[in-house]
């Protein structure tokens, strides 16, 4: 069955109209088994909505549209707790920089993509959006990453967001997944959770281009497709793709992450000998402590409490 692999939630601040909480509820009621959150160059409400997800009985996929340093977009779906890791490395390097000193231009986030194909394990890239996915943009560089990755955990995103030259663009791409060797998998590009939302979403889109609604018609979703719609339906746009449509669900059903459950950590062992990192630890600290407290006295055994209530904490 279909899943959704491409959705924002309001975290893609001034693009989606949506709660994290709201794409839950509407997927369980919708009947989807599972459902992909892809904001914006970063995770903000990536947990947030794990947890609703799972109380509304939908499993919670972890990923990001990330902006590459062309400015066009891939999708990032996470695969294993390596993969998260190193998805939260891609998006610090595309943040780095951007928050200049003040009185300076705040930049947008950008990722090199040779990084990306460097920590590329335990992810699955999608080409990106009809707007401005890399397989439209720089059909070169997702050929680069398409090696990069693998034809396993490569693939070209086919939307249909009903606008002028879609029948085109899914063509293109279509031909541009064969010559790669890559399959093509079919995703809604989500801005809202119900049709009811989608007035917001232009408001939101407008401020963001700082015009009136009139004045961002290019850059706004005029026709309100891009909503969380049943399965069924998402099927419905795609008669010519089929076979990308149940890829969706096949390839839902690999990204098995569960940001609630698999980040378990554990305290390392830096030592050569195999000594518990907590024991070295303690040395260091009563190194510490013996230069710091000296002698006896009332502040140096509160302190001493304090110090070993900590240790073990840790431990």
């Amino acid at each position: 069955m279909y899943v959704e692999l491409h959705a924002h939630s309001a975290y893609s601040f001034l693009d989606g109209a949506s709660l994290p909480e709201e794409l839950a509820a509407r997927a369980a009621e919708l009947g989807y088994e599972a459902l992909a959150l892809t904001d914006h160059d970063g995770l903000y409400g990536s947990l947030e909505f794990a947890h609703a997800a799972k109380a509304f009985g939908v499993r919670p996929i972890t990923g990001a549209e990330v902006t590459l340093a062309d400015g066009s977009h891939v999708t990032l779906l996470v695969e294993s707790a390596n993969g998260y890791a190193n998805l939260c490395r891609l998006l610090t390097a595309a943040h780095a920089g951007t928050r200049p000193k003040e009185g300076a231009e705040v930049l947008p986030p950008s990722l090199d993509a040779t990084l990306l194909s460097e920590l590329n394990e335990g992810l699955v890239c999608l080409s990106g959006c009809a707007r401005h996915g890399l397989g439209i943009r720089n059909p070169n560089g997702a050929a680069t990453l398409a090696r990069a990755f693998g034809r396993e955990r490569f693939l070209v995103e086919l939307q249909r967001p009903y606008e002028r030259g879609d029948e085109r663009r899914n063509a293109h791409l279509r031909d541009l997944a064969q010559a790669l060797g890559v399959g093509t998998v079919v995703t809604g590009d989500v801005h809202a959770h119900n049709h009811r939302r989608t007035p917001l979403q232009d408001v939101l889109v407008a401020i963001r281009q700082r015009t009136s609604l009139d004045g961002c018609e290019a850059e706004r979703r005029g026709n309100h497709e891009s909503v969380l719609v049943a399965p069924a339906a998402a099927e419905d746009r795609f008669p010519l793709d089929r076979d990308a449509v149940e890829r969706a669900g096949e390839l839902a059903g690999r990204l098995e992450f569960d940001l609630t459950e698999d980040l378990g950590y554990r305290y390392p062992d830096f030592s050569d000998t195999g000594e518990p990192a907590i024991r070295q630890l303690g040395r260091v600290c009563d190194g510490a402590f013996a230069e710091r407290y000296g002698e006896a006295n009332g502040r140096k055994r509160k302190a001493r409490r304090r110090l070993d209530e900590e240790l073990k904490l840790i431990d």
